[in-house]
């Protein structure tokens, strides 16, 4: 006979630091141990105990699971926030090499102790978001910003949408999330910044999304005048002028052309 599977509904958090292994062994250990100080600074900030999180490191970042009676909108509305404030004075001090940027994932449903971690589709779930382009995306279009976070829909509908602890929906952006065999709709914020106006977050809004053809977003690499936000279908736009499904918008040097590969 099968033994009786417990689970348990909780809040879950990924953390992954940006650019991890670009940093040689050294680089590595050192911001590891950043990373750690950052954590606990953080929840200190919020008057958080980080000692009864369950947490699995993973060298670039951790995987938590917050203790029962957690308040979902204290995580979102002020560890989130309290990260990133640590780590920009942290980043200002520090050498380039030593700068460290992350992505943090929140969602929330049943887990299962199991042999090797965790089980459950919830865990599946924010693993995959952490991994999703879109954060990667507002991430790398707010330069001084230190910290991304995407959160589920479900998360989303019942903490975002309801305004709790002073969230304000308005900053979160709505995107289409695929990762290997995972889709599914999520949301992107950046503390102190606001993605839904910037014209450099091409992240898609769904499979409707007309910067998106044969599932990929299609985003510019800005030329030597910083290029222009477009909106296109096949071949047209609503900028200067574009010949063919890749071609080059001349007058603003920005040329199309799919995503690449990212380190992981």
């Amino acid at each position: 006979m099968a033994p009786a599977v417990q689970s348990e509904r909780r809040l879950i958090m990924f953390v992954d630091m940006e650019s991890y292994s670009r940093n040689d062994d050294m680089g590595q250990f050192h911001a590891q141990s950043n990373f750690q100080k950052v954590m606990r600074d953080a929840a200190d900030l919020c008057g958080l105990d980080r000692s009864g999180w369950t947490v699995q490191a993973s060298g670039d970042g951790e995987f938590a699971i917050f203790p029962p009676g957690t308040s979902e909108p204290r995580i979102v509305a002020e560890l989130v926030p309290a990260m990133d404030r640590v780590l920009r004075d942290h980043n200002r001090q520090a050498a380039d090499q030593a700068r460290i940027r992350m992505r943090v994932a929140l969602h929330q449903g049943l887990v299962v102790p199991a042999e090797n971690g965790f089980a459950g589709k919830a865990v599946v779930t924010a693993a995959r978001l952490v991994n999703a382009e879109p954060v990667r995306e507002a991430l790398a279009s707010f330069p001084n910003a230190a910290v991304a976070l995407i959160v589920s829909a479900t998360i989303h509908r019942d903490v975002v949408c309801q305004s709790y602890s002073g969230i304000r929906p308005d900053r979160f952006r709505r995107v289409r999330v695929e990762v290997k065999s995972f889709v599914d709709q999520a949301w992107v914020f950046v503390p102190d910044e606001n993605v839904n106006c910037s014209p450099s977050v091409l992240v898609s809004d769904g499979p409707g999304d007309p910067r998106r053809r044969g599932g990929k977003t299609r985003r510019p690499t800005a030329g030597p005048s910083g290029g222009s936000r477009f909106n296109f279908g096949t071949v047209t736009n609503n900028g200067p002028t574009v010949y063919g499904d890749h071609g080059r918008a001349y007058g603003s040097h920005a040329v199309w052309r799919e995503d690449e590969e990212r380190e992981r």
